[in-house]
């Protein structure tokens, strides 16, 4: 409950005061639950550690300490962004957002299949949502469920607002498969497993449980690949990064375009560790501890 009072909070500020106010509140949230979440932020040190390892950089924990405060910080401004964008319009893209490589939606679009916008929980994923929901694209989504009630409530309210569709997570494999057959845009986190698969795929450097779904469906229906992160600017604008399609054909099995996928995902992570929001040690479940 305490979670989802602390969302209403940043909500009401998000609203009310000045995008830069806003964000300065934003920060200082964050960092009270930096100091207090001492589980979160030993998570967050150890992801940033192997990302580290992963890159061939030697961090002290003075820099991982650091790091991770900036992670809660950059985190704080996510949920200010979140709750503050209730709807864009192609203004506000031209604005605040820069589309590197647009030609690459209708690329995959032209298809005909559908389209898997695939994504992580990095930069600010939901704005990549909006910004497709701008464009007319219509993006379907799986509505993972919140903590509780009240949250999941909240953030079903706030990403209808902005033009996504949202596909129950108890019906997810068929909303997602229909979907695509109707020619529609899904948009798939690729990030984080909530399933009971044991299997585990290389991710920075060691076993992780990435989620096969993207590659599946895109195996399953025909429907092209489209990695596209959003990535916060020192400047706090956007640029929208739209990779080329990734189309099943090309691959000789599941497992190789997954594999492209995962290289994509630790790409665009490393040089953007502190923007990647897992607060849980990634690694835990499939090896020892350090």
């Amino acid at each position: 409950m305490r979670e989802y009072w602390t969302y209403k909070f940043v909500q009401a500020l998000s609203c009310l005061l000045p995008r830069s106010l806003a964000y300065w509140v934003g920060l200082r949230v964050a960092d009270i639950l930096y100091r207090l979440d001492h589980a979160g932020r030993e998570g967050v040190r150890r992801n940033l550690k192997q990302i580290c390892v992963a890159g061939g950089i030697e961090a002290t924990d003075d820099i991982l300490y650091g790091l991770t405060r900036k992670v809660f910080q950059y985190f704080g401004k996510y949920l200010v962004d979140f709750f503050r964008f209730h709807h864009l319009t192609e203004t506000d893209i031209g604005r605040f957002i820069y589309l590197q490589d647009k030609h690459h939606l209708r690329e995959a679009a032209d298809r005909g299949r559908g389209v898997i916008f695939f994504t992580g929980h990095f930069g600010n994923w939901e704005l990549g949502g909006a910004v497709l929901a701008a464009m007319g694209y219509e993006p379907h989504t799986v509505a993972y469920p919140q903590a509780t009630r009240k949250a999941d409530a909240l953030f079903r309210e706030q990403r209808e607002s902005r033009g996504m569709k949202l596909i129950p997570y108890d019906h997810a494999t068929r909303g997602l498969i229909k979907c695509l057959r109707e020619g529609k845009f899904v948009a798939v986190i690729g990030d984080r497993d909530f399933s009971d698969r044991t299997e585990t795929v290389t991710f920075m450097g060691r076993p992780a449980r990435i989620p096969p779904g993207a590659a599946w469906l895109s195996i399953k229906t025909g429907a092209p690949i489209l990695p596209a992160f959003v990535i916060r600017q020192v400047d706090d604008t956007f640029l929208f990064r739209i990779h080329p399609p990734l189309f099943p054909e090309e691959y000789a099995s599941q497992d190789e375009l997954q594999d492209r996928l995962c290289r994509i995902l630790e790409k665009e992570i490393k040089e953007h560790p502190y923007q990647w929001f897992i607060f849980s040690d990634f690694w835990s479940d499939n090896e020892g501890e350090d």
